[in-house]
């Protein structure tokens, strides 16, 4: 478990807490840990920087001036707003999330992050030439495979399926802003009701605070830390075929 999760564990005591529960705290690499109260599963997913906006054209990260959330019009127009509601700079990952399932949910994209029509891009805001392209769903679905994998592989090592899972804690900037339901949609998070679904921000800084200034937190994250298997998400036998199947934007198999 890296350091930052570690944090993040001890900002929502997740040793305490009742029933399924899982952390994923999303960035260039992704940590995924889940438990039932006995067993505690990790995997960390390299996900890469996509969702952060890194090698999308017009990406950028949450500042001022991001396109933040999406929707497209009966007319089948892109209608945003933005960080701090001036001029739109660039989309950050909650954009880009919401771009890729109102695409979905209006058929101009197909499951395997085709564009309908045959066109390589859609112009999100054509005052500022924003667009989105082909290229850049390409980028975003194999960053979602890494997370899917991550997922799947711990709740079926678990031997659970993402209905019996009671509790999500997201972590990290990105999940503060992050559609749910759009993430659910398109594959990013394990299909569980939305309700169970808990945003805890950045979990680390919170985390990390309590640990410098409690002996009894640090000594519980050692024994929780004892207890967690680690598991390498590639030497799953079908860790190939699971990661092409989560690059198609569908939700995850439960």
């Amino acid at each position: 478990v890296g350091a930052d999760t570690a944090a993040d564990l001890v900002a929502i005591d997740f040793a305490s807490g009742s029933g399924v529960r899982m952390l994923i705290d999303i960035g260039t690499n992704t940590e995924v840990v889940v438990t039932d109260g006995t067993r505690y599963l990790a995997a960390s997913c390299p996900a890469g920087p996509a969702f952060e906006g890194g090698l999308i054209r017009f990406g950028m990260a949450g500042g001022e001036g991001a396109i933040e959330s999406i929707r497209i019009n009966g007319d089948r127009h892109f209608e945003y707003s933005t960080i701090g509601a001036t001029e739109p700079e660039g989309i950050c990952g909650s954009g880009l999330v919401d771009i890729l399932a109102e695409l979905r949910s209006h058929d101009m994209m197909n499951t395997e992050g085709r564009f309908s029509d045959g066109l390589d891009e859609f112009i999100v805001a054509p005052e500022k030439g924003i667009s989105f392209s082909r290229a850049d769903t390409s980028l975003l679905a194999q960053a979602k495979a890494a997370n899917a994998c991550g997922q799947r592989i711990l709740l079926r090592r678990l031997g659970v399926t993402a209905d019996k899972v009671d509790k999500v804690y997201l972590a990290g900037g990105f999940a503060n802003a992050v559609n749910v339901k759009n993430a659910i949609a398109i594959g990013l998070i394990a299909p569980v009701p939305t309700d169970r679904v808990e945003r805890v921000g950045n979990a680390a800084v919170r985390g990390a605070a309590a640990l410098l200034l409690s002996a009894s937190r640090r000594d519980a994250l050692d024994q929780l830390i004892g207890k967690i298997e680690h598991v390498e998400l590639e030497t799953e036998a079908d860790f190939f075929e699971l990661f092409v199947d989560g690059c198609r934007f569908i939700p995850l198999a439960a």
